[in-house]
């Protein structure tokens, strides 16, 4: 939607998690900040992340994705969203909501005025802000969604039952390493490409990647925490990561079909990755990938 801002809380201080980056903390693979962001993309003009000095990491993955960065006290959720006001129309939502999904930040769009949502465990971390006025506001139930607050909360979501939803990428800012056999047609659903989050490095997905550069297309993707995943060629053997992204950074191509790369067993290619129309990548404003 023109005009809003889609700002993510990513400066807290993670006392029950032990860590003040948990933002980067992946759910099937995924940094919860970017499944969060995926969720938002669809609504919003621009992408912000609200954090502190102190959140480095945090920083430069937000800014190697093209997400504005806004620093904040860091003082919680309320003191956040009122240094935040002007910014409105804006929704804001905390990084720690890894199933956060585009009908859940749909649903709330359509209240009237400022409206916070409950979780089955209390208020979750999103409102939408249609106003800089929060001298009242309405909830909003959902009892399905639920955030990560305890490290022991993020250790029990190994399985990846819930869909992954794809960020929309200009097509020319991702780095591949291998090269193509043959010119692919696109269907009328396009499965996102697979890309490494720290490096914008493609894992899976090269004749898709070439198929919408000819097309001029942004790329739905999927950026995975490269650390989680293993690495083999066609026979079995395990290949270097630090190969595969390096080779990538280059611009050197490894050959036809050189990598398979696999997640908890499972090909990245199989996993619960949500496909999307092929018109819709023509509509979206995409982000751009900015490694160093």
């Amino acid at each position: 939607m023109d005009g809003i801002t889609g700002i993510i809380l990513a400066g807290g201080k993670g006392s029950r998690f032990r860590d003040p980056n948990k933002c980067l903390k992946p759910v099937c693979g995924v940094p919860m900040i970017l499944r969060v962001a995926a969720a938002l993309q669809p609504f919003v003009s621009r992408l912000a992340v609200a954090t502190t000095r102190a959140h480095g990491p945090t920083a430069w993955l937000a800014e190697l994705w093209g997400f504005e960065i806004v620093y904040t006290d860091g003082l919680g959720y309320e003191h956040d969203i009122a240094q935040l006001l002007d910014y409105s129309p804006a929704v804001i939502a905390a990084c720690d909501m890894p199933f956060l999904t585009p009908a859940h930040v749909a649903k709330l769009l359509s209240r009237p005025a400022m409206t916070s949502v409950v979780g089955a465990g209390g208020y979750v971390g999103l409102t939408w802000l249609p106003r800089r006025d929060t001298s009242s506001w309405t909830d909003l139930i959902m009892p399905e969604l639920r955030d990560v607050d305890a490290r022991e909360d993020w250790l029990s979501l190994s399985d990846c039952d819930e869909p992954t939803y794809p960020l929309i990428v200009e097509s020319k800012t991702l780095k591949p390493h291998e090269d193509v056999e043959m010119d692919l047609e696109l269907g009328p659903k396009v499965r996102p490409l697979v890309v490494d989050a720290w490096t914008c490095s493609v894992l899976d997905g090269h004749h898709r990647l070439k198929a919408l550069l000819n097309r001029g297309t942004p790329a739905p993707v999927v950026p995975m925490d490269y650390s989680r995943i293993d690495v083999t060629d066609g026979s079995g053997r395990e290949i270097s990561k630090l190969e595969v992204i390096a080779a990538a950074s280059l611009g050197v191509k490894l050959g036809v079909r050189a990598t398979r790369h696999y997640y908890r067993g499972v090909h990245v290619s199989m996993l619960r990755h949500v496909e999307v129309d092929a018109d819709y990548l023509d509509r979206v404003k995409p982000l751009r990938c900015n490694p160093l």
